[in-house]
């Protein structure tokens, strides 16, 4: 019994070493690559209106952050900072002649984060208990590494997170089973003052939310639309660059919100998002897919007063917006979209009011 422990923890040791040899062999990361994915989560959430200048900026100042690809070929990705733990699964189709697909579902969850360890519960999905390991290279704030000056700061160390991350997809759409994977611990707030700077006594910030994934969409990230029932209303002089045409769909609930857009500038490719975010008890869960496609597959009349689209899987159906009287609007279809998850939610009918608009 006693030789079977000690070649146990001899394997465990090896399989250890061999990880942090992995991790020292990767060159290291720069500082907007270490606030790439803080940036992404918070692009994304401004979508629904809860994007944030600070992303819950934690008091003990630690994010941690681990990356891998899962045996099934969809990529995992944990961000912890606060009280806060988000996992997210992507599965994405490389650039092929302009087509671009995106399809990620992000699950939020309350737990317990230091800098060396992440705790939380994703209630019948799964959990994560993970202990961070450091491997002695760390990222300093230097001019190298993007900052606007070398400090003799340190804004991440990174290693390897040991234990336990299991988790199940709805419908079992991806399953992750993993002890060990690279990862850091990031001083966010050296991080950010090292990228943006931080007058004295005040603390840096994340930066405004940008336009998600290149769209802007009416009443989230504007950009002086106008519709076919309203006057340009901006407040700087119109745009010489190629028009934008939004068409943009909202449902929104009590504890859910679904938005469809699909937008287009100029005789460019349209593209597609689909958006839906819910709770379920403690547990919030926000799913995004973006697709590109053919002109022909975003249909309008100049005069704004109808338009259809038949966006590329992992859409499908067909949505048609027709303007009647007045303000009277109809966006019927059978468009659907099949978030990983949540397959064929359906993105027309009654719970939507939609809109058609044009950059000024």
């Amino acid at each position: 019994m006693r030789v079977r422990l000690v070649i146990a923890a001899l394997a465990t040791a090896t399989a250890l070493l061999c990880a942090a040899q992995a991790a020292a062999a990767a060159p290291l990361p720069t500082a907007p690559a270490l606030l790439a994915g803080v940036t992404q989560l918070n692009d994304n959430l401004s979508l629904l209106g809860q994007g944030s200048t600070s992303v819950g900026l934690p008091r003990n100042r630690a994010l941690s952050e681990l990356r891998f690809e899962n045996s099934d070929g969809y990529r995992v990705a944990v961000t912890a900072f606060g009280q806060t733990v988000a996992l997210s699964v992507t599965k994405g189709q490389k650039p092929r002649k302009g087509r671009r697909r995106v399809s990620t579902t992000t699950y939020f969850a309350h737990g317990k984060v230091t800098p060396s360890s992440i705790e939380a519960s994703f209630g019948d999905r799964g959990r994560i208990a993970v202990h961070f390991l450091p491997s002695g290279r760390m990222v300093r704030a230097t001019r190298k590494a993007g900052c606007k000056r070398s400090s003799d700061g340190i804004l991440a160390y990174l290693g390897i997170f040991s234990g336990d991350l299991h988790f199940q997809g709805e419908g079992g759409f991806t399953s992750v089973a993993i002890h060990r994977t690279r990862g850091r611990s990031v001083d966010l707030a050296a991080l950010l003052a090292c990228l943006y700077g931080a007058l004295p006594g005040r603390q840096a910030e994340l930066p405004p939310p940008r336009s998600p994934l290149g769209l802007h969409l009416p009443g989230l990230v504007g950009d002086g639309l106008r519709t076919a029932a309203s006057a340009p209303g901006v407040r700087t002089h119109p745009s010489t660059h190629p028009k934008s045409t939004t068409l943009f769909a909202n449902s929104k609930a009590a504890l859910s919100r679904t938005i469809f857009a699909a937008q287009v500038r100029g005789g460019g490719r349209p593209r597609f998002i689909a958006v839906d975010q819910t709770s379920e008890g403690s547990i919030g869960i926000m799913r995004l897919v973006f697709a590109r496609g053919n002109p022909s597959l975003f249909d309008f009349e100049d005069t704004l007063s109808s338009a259809a689209v038949s966006p590329p899987p992992p859409f499908s159906g067909t949505g048609t917006l027709e303007h009647g009287l007045g303000n009277a609007k109809s966006w019927a279809g059978s468009l659907a979209v099949s978030f990983l998850g949540a397959p064929r939610v359906s993105l027309t009918g009654s719970p939507f009011a939609a809109t058609l608009a044009r950059g000024w």
